[in-house]
């Protein structure tokens, strides 16, 4: 019997039996592909990838195509509306208002970072009297200038001829402003003024009686309030809201705005004040004006002729903070803030919104928009118990005053 037994080679194929002899068993060359049978290369045909490559820049695109828009991006509307979100802000006019806006933004946040600084850095004291005239028409506000010496060094006292402080301070400025429904009214009240000072109880705790002086013996008695209390007396006007400068003040504001243009009416060269100048329009510095608020005794007309001059740099002061080039100046609108925060004090119920509107009041006195007067006189040098003193003309000022209560 023919054998069965049959066995596979390494390519599969049957050996040992008659099929398997007649296999031909084709050697390794064979077992290849034919040249013809390999695919050409252009037809080969790699699979799709996965991701998506980035394509490269066309260079003949424009930018702004190309530019990620912002509404792609999470905003907050009002950063979108003010950096622009539309091809429009790529226009001249687009970008000019942009800016524009911007200035506006910029403005308004460091006017009002200021005014809070401003708000809270006020020096404030007790100026109201315990006891008021009762309302009167209108808002009035009694000015201040106190001889006051405070913050200022033994050099700086030499330098501006103030001298040193004599004990209780005294007022070489009073002046009472109304804001009233016919415009506002500013009014000097000469500190050598023979008045009635009301009952009050004095510095040391002690009770005066109603007692006839100068106005400004008022303030070296009772301070603030009994000053407060006096012109109220006098004048029946009610006095809603305070303000005291010095001659720290006078000095440091004049120059943190830039100085001050002023017409000096004629020469003056007094030692005392230690003003030195020729008449004319020019430019005073801090040092300077202070002493041309000052002097008096190189004046031919006295306390009259330095209230003249306390009236001129007043106006010329708000003229010059309410100058355009003034308050478009960050660093100058920060040096006068400064300057008002470290020398003046305000009532203690006052604050900065009173003084803004204060402010805007005296801007029209300044234009010739207000009315600047001195209370009605009779006498400049009367011979009084206090000495010599200014007697006022009393029928006038009664008038006067009376006027500015209706309104």
């Amino acid at each position: 019997m023919e054998s069965s037994v049959y066995r596979r080679d390494q390519n599969g194929r049957i050996y040992g039996t008659d099929e398997a002899n007649s296999t031909v068993v084709p050697t390794p060359q064979e077992s290849f592909v034919t040249p013809a049978q390999v695919p050409q290369f252009s037809e080969v045909k790699p699979a799709a990838p996965e991701i998506e490559l980035p394509k490269a820049r066309d260079l003949n695109k424009s930018k702004a195509d190309e530019r990620l828009k912002l509404s792609e991006l999470k905003l907050p509307p009002a950063i979108k509306r003010l950096i622009g979100e539309n091809k429009k802000s790529e226009s001249p006019a687009a970008r000019a208002t942009l800016i524009a806006k911007r200035i506006v933004i910029f403005y308004i946040v460091f006017f009002l970072l200021l005014g809070i600084k401003t708000g809270l850095s006020l020096d404030k004291i007790q100026a109201t009297p315990a006891v008021q005239v009762e309302d009167t028409a209108g808002t009035n506000w009694l000015l201040v200038g106190s001889d006051s010496r405070e913050g200022l060094s033994i050099e700086e006292q030499q330098q501006l001829h103030t001298g040193q402080d004599e004990g209780a301070q005294r007022t070489d400025t009073i002046m009472l402003v109304h804001l009233g429904s016919d415009g506002t009214t500013l009014v000097s009240l000469p500190r050598d003024s023979f008045v009635y000072i009301p009952e009050h109880t004095d510095l040391d705790g002690v009770a005066q009686g109603q007692t006839r002086n100068k106005l400004n013996a008022a303030y070296s008695q009772g301070g603030a309030p009994l000053l407060v209390s006096t012109v109220e007396f006098n004048t029946g006007l009610r006095i809603d809201h305070y303000m005291e400068v010095g001659f720290r003040g006078i000095r440091d504001l004049t120059d943190a705005i830039g100085g001050i243009d002023v017409c000096v009416p004629q020469d003056y060269d007094d030692e005392k004040s230690n003003l030195h100048v020729k008449a004319g329009c020019q430019e005073l510095d801090g040092v300077t004006a202070l002493a041309y608020v000052r002097m008096r005794y190189a004046d031919p007309k006295g306390d009259i002729g330095r209230i003249e001059r306390q009236q001129q740099y007043l106006a010329a002061v708000m003229k010059k903070v309410s100058k355009v080039t003034t308050i478009l100046n960050p660093i100058a609108m920060y040096r006068t803030s400064k300057a008002g925060t470290d020398s003046v004090i305000l009532g203690k119920g006052d604050g900065i919104r009173d003084v803004a509107r204060l402010g805007l009041a005296m801007k029209g006195i300044s234009s010739g928009q207000g009315k600047i007067a001195t209370v009605p006189i009779s006498n400049v040098d009367a011979n009084t118990a206090a000495g010599s003193s200014i007697i006022w003309d009393k029928e006038a000022a009664i008038a006067l005053f009376a006027e500015l209560a209706a309104n």
